[in-house]
C-alpha cells in the first residue's frame, strides 16, 4: 500500500529534530510500525498475510500484558505505557495491508475513503494521543487531515502502485475521465490523466484543509508537529502541480527541504 501516514513518511523524520525526546521517541516508534507494516505488506518476501497477522497477535500479546516477541511492536512497550492509546490503531494499520493482500483496485471515490479509515486514520489518533490531546472534534479533525494525506501520496504514487499491480484511482472516477488502466504504465502521464491527477489532488486538499483547523485548536510542541504534517501534505500537492500533475516519472514528490520550507512559511504566517 502507498505508505500511510501517509506525506508522513516524509514529515516524520523534519518533526523528529525538533521535538523534546519523549515525544520523538513516541512518534519514532508510531513511524517505526507504520513503515515495518506497510514494507511486510509490499515487500516481504515470505506469506505476507501469515505475517502480518503474526503482527496483529503480537499486539494483541503487548496488551494482554504479555511480553511481545517482534522487535517492532516491543519497540511500542514505552509509548503505550506513557498513554492510553488503545489497541484498534495498531491493528487497523494491520487491517489494512491485509486488504491490500486482496483488494487491488476501488470503483468508487468512497470505496477509497472507507480504505483511508484503516490506512491513514490511526495514524492520527496515536498523533493526539501522544500529544494527550484526544477529543471527538479533534479526531473528527485529524481524520480528514490523514485521509487528505493519503490520497496525496496515492497520487504521487500511482505509477509505483500500479508497478505493484495496485490502482488506487477510483475505476468511476478513470473512466469518466476517459483513462485506461495501460495509461498508468507510460513514461509520462497523458493529457487525460493529468486532468484526474489534478481533479484527485484537489479533491485530497479539500479534506486537508477542512482539517487544518486543528491546528489551531492546538498549543506548543503538538501545534508546531501536526502543523508540520498539514503543511507536508500541502507541499506534496505543489509537487504534483509542479509536474504538471504527472507523477509518472517519480519526480513529483517535495523534497524535505521544500516540506521544511512550506511547513515554516505557513506556520509564521497562520495557525493552520
Amino acid at each position: 500500500m502507498s505508505k500511510p501516514v501517509t506525506a508522513t513518511r516524509e514529515n516524520f523524520p523534519v518533526a523528529l529534530r525538533i521535538l523534546p525526546a519523549e515525544i520523538r521517541e513516541d512518534l519514532g516508534a508510531l513511524y517505526k510500525f507504520a513503515r515495518h507494516v506497510d514494507d511486510v505488506g509490499d515487500e516481504w518476501n515470505g506469506d505476507r498475510t501469515t505475517r502480518l497477522k503474526e503482527l496483529a497477535e503480537d499486539v494483541h500479546r503487548l496488551y494482554d500484558g504479555r511480553d511481545p516477541e517482534l522487535p517492532v511492536v516491543a519497540g511500542l512497550v514505552p509509548t503505550v505505557r506513557r498513554h492510553p492509546i488503545p489497541r484498534e490503531p495498531w491493528l487497523d494499520l494491520i487491517s489494512a495491508n491485509l486488504h491490500d493482500q486482496e483488494v487491488d483496485h476501488y470503483e468508487s471515490f468512497g470505496d477509497l475513503l472507507d480504505y483511508c479509515t484503516l490506512s491513514a486514520n490511526p495514524v492520527g489518533l496515536v498523533v493526539l494521543h501522544v500529544f494527550d490531546r484526544m477529543t471527538p472534534e479533534r479526531v473528527e479533525l485529524s481524520n480528514r487531515v490523514c485521509t487528505g494525506l493519503q490520497l496525496v501520496e496515492h497520487w504521487q504514487d500511482i505509477g509505483e502502485d500500479h508497478a505493484r499491480g495496485r490502482v488506487y484511482l477510483p475505476s468511476a472516477d478513470m473512466r469518466r475521465f476517459g483513462v485506461d488502466e495501460a495509461d498508468l504504465a507510460q513514461p509520462h502521464a497523458s493529457p487525460e490523466l493529468r486532468a484526474l491527477v489534478q481533479y484527485e489532488t484537489d479533491r485530497a486538499l479539500a479534506y486537508l484543509n477542512s482539517g487544518s483547523v486543528l491546528v489551531s485548536t492546538l498549543t506548543g510542541w503538538a501545534r508546531l508537529a501536526i502543523s508540520g504534517y498539514v503543511n507536508g501534505g500541502r507541499a506534496a500537492a505543489d509537487g504534483l502541480r509542479r509536474s504538471g500533475y504527472d507523477p509518472l516519472p517519480g519526480l513529483a514528490k517535495p523534497t524535505a527541504r521544500q516540506i521544511a520550507r512550506r511547513w515554516l512559511r505557513e506556520t509564521v504566517r497562520s495557525p493552520g
